[in-house]
């Protein structure tokens, strides 16, 4: 478990026991620890019992600690989780619901289902409780809806781990002759309800074999009421995901891969041929074929790359891209040159300045910034002025160490409730890199929104937008905004944005990329990362990129540590 994670459950532990009116001072020793683990420069899971009451953790939390690192949990946790009901544990989980909100649901109210409160917040009587109100309670509908809307889904990252299991699992089998993912996660879809393969057995009774194997394979279960002779489905146990192999015929395997991948009206585009009849690329893929290049060839264009196969039917984006450019013009991870916007142990990262430039170097980057939460950020330990230029004295002295290798010096500033950045002009001035973005202050309609961007795009000092709607997926909708305003003011003032590449965000939208670059506007793939683990967070950002059609040509840490400099500089 990481820091992050450990503190994750001390958080909780409080809020469960603020619930259940537990004494305040016993909340505050939970919270308190919790607060201590993520401003904790070491890593908690190498240290002793020894060493964290040395480090100011009390002997009881440390046990706690410990306990958490070994058995994933501890005593007072479980107790507390299983006086819960579970409808009433959910609540905590819906956004702008701290524990003593839910505390008045469920003993005020007698509320203990997330269903009942949704009732009571949509009838009226949730705003006739004292502490909401009429806008508290629209909101708690609001959000209540939006989670349900993301039932059964899971982030990429998750998707993609246990798409991995299954597929190492089945390429070891004798009775395969060849599979491949399909589905949402060829697409590279930001999230994922099901998991698809393709196959050919090497036998044509090997289906048998097939359905013994899944049937008694570790961590999933069989829907045999949704089976079929050429069709395996289930579900994993222990996530809500579900899971499809399809069995095909040789020949029809590059179609069948085809109709399984790309969305339907992808599928649906036609063109005039020579006769002047129009057939569909969905009538081709039925047809035998050795690729599914072959298959693109046939309908007469170029072929279309997995990730890219959306069918957005308003503008026919894959079918353009494809008449401009080729797959070897697509972004792969291998292209990027640097990292841009990581913290350190100066906010609320893991690791110091140095091990984040090491451990970049060994993933081939030539240079990378730093970006640590500025000093309206209290809650990550933003840095003031003159820890600001404490960093920035030590930058300087790494940067002689490690040369060639260059470490910019960054910040992600917040951009204020009324659209200015969080420093003085004369401490703006002394950062090569300053990346806005918006961390409070989220309930915004589309116009205070889209005013509070535009004003930061403005600043001289705004190189790069972060996170431009601030979403976090499956856990909070994004603000809105006039994204092609963002997007022309973003080309108008040379600033950059960010694809805020940890899988929690995925923002900008890949559906803005095609528009962003129509505007020359550079695109970045920046991890946000918060520790060395984190910076390999870029692989999800190139993923949802490659689903925008990014080019690398467009692609800001493309650039060599030189030609990012002279941007910088330009800007």
């Amino acid at each position: 478990m990481t820091n992050k994670q450990l503190a994750q459950a001390f958080k909780l532990t409080g809020s469960l026991l603020e619930l259940h009116n537990e004494n305040p001072f016993k909340v505050r020793s939970y919270t308190g620890t919790a607060t201590r683990l993520e401003n904790l420069n070491e890593v908690a899971a190498e240290l002793s019992q020894k060493q964290l009451v040395e480090l100011g953790f009390s002997q009881n939390m440390s046990d706690k600690i410990l306990s958490l690192l070994e058995n994933g949990s501890f005593k007072e946790l479980d107790e507390l989780t299983a006086q819960t009901p579970t409808g009433v544990f959910e609540m905590l989980n819906i956004k702008g619901m701290g524990a003593k909100k839910v505390r008045v649901i469920w003993t005020e109210l007698e509320i203990e289902t997330v269903k009942d409160l949704y009732k009571a917040a949509k009838d009226g009587s949730l705003e006739k409780t004292k502490g909401f109100g009429k806008k508290t309670a629209e909101n708690i509908a609001n959000q209540i809806e939006f989670l349900e809307q993301q039932e059964g889904k899971q982030r990429i990252n998750i998707a993609f781990k246990y798409s991995d299991y299954i597929l190492q699992s089945l390429e070891k089998q004798d009775f395969i002759e060849k599979i491949s993912a399909a589905g949402q996660v060829a697409r590279h879809e930001p999230v994922i309800d099901t998991i698809s393969f393709v196959s050919i057995l090497k036998e044509a009774n090997a289906s048998k074999e097939l359905f013994q194997f899944l049937n008694n394979l570790d961590g999933i279960s069989f829907d045999g009421k949704n089976s079929s002779p050429f069709l395996w489905k289930g579900n994993f146990d222990e996530i809500d995901l579900n899971l499809e192999i399809h069995i095909t015929e040789k020949e029809s395997f590059y179609g069948k891969l085809l109709r399984e991948t790309a969305a339907i009206s992808h599928l649906e585009y036609s063109q005039k041929n020579g006769l002047n009849e129009e057939v569909s690329l969905l009538e081709y893929s039925y047809q035998k074929a050795d690729s599914e290049e072959d298959i693109y060839k046939k309908i007469g264009t170029s072929y279309i790359p997995a990730p890219l196969r959306n069918g957005n039917k308003n503008n026919n984006s894959e079918w353009k891209w494809a008449k401009e450019n080729n797959q070897s013009d697509l972004l792969e991870l291998e292209d990027l040159k640097g990292t841009i916007h990581n913290h350190s142990t100066y906010s609320d990262g893991q690791n110091s300045v140095e091990q984040m430039a090491l451990a970049a170097q060994k993933l081939g980057h030539s240079y990378l910034v730093i970006s640590d939460h500025s000093q309206s950020a209290f809650y990550a330990n933003g840095l003031n002025k003159e820890r600001v230029e404490q960093q920035w004295q030590e930058i300087e002295e790494l940067n002689k160490k490690l040369a060639p290798f260059r470490i910019f010096k960054g910040i992600e500033s917040d951009i204020l409730n009324d659209g200015s950045l969080d420093y003085d002009e004369n401490t703006l001035k002394g950062f090569e890199v300053v990346i806005a973005s918006v961390h409070s202050v989220l309930g915004m309609s589309e116009k205070k929104a889209t005013e509070r961007l535009l004003k930061a795009i403005q600043n001289p000092y705004t190189k790069i937008l972060g996170h431009p709607t601030g979403r976090l997926l499956l856990r909070r909708e994004g603000y809105p905004i006039d994204h092609k305003k963002i997007i022309d003011a973003c080309a108008e003032y040379n600033v950059a944005i960010e694809i805020n590449a940890n899988p929690h965000r995925l923002d900008l939208d890949w559906k803005w990329i095609d528009y962003a670059m129509q505007k020359n506007v550079w695109l970045c793939i920046s991890p946000d990362a918060h520790s060395t683990e984190g910076l390999k967070d870029t692989n999800w950002g190139v993923k949802v990129a490659q689903k925008g059609g990014l080019l690398k040509k467009k692609t800001l840490n493309t650039l060599s540590v030189e030609e990012f400099e002279s941007w910088i500089k330009a800007k």
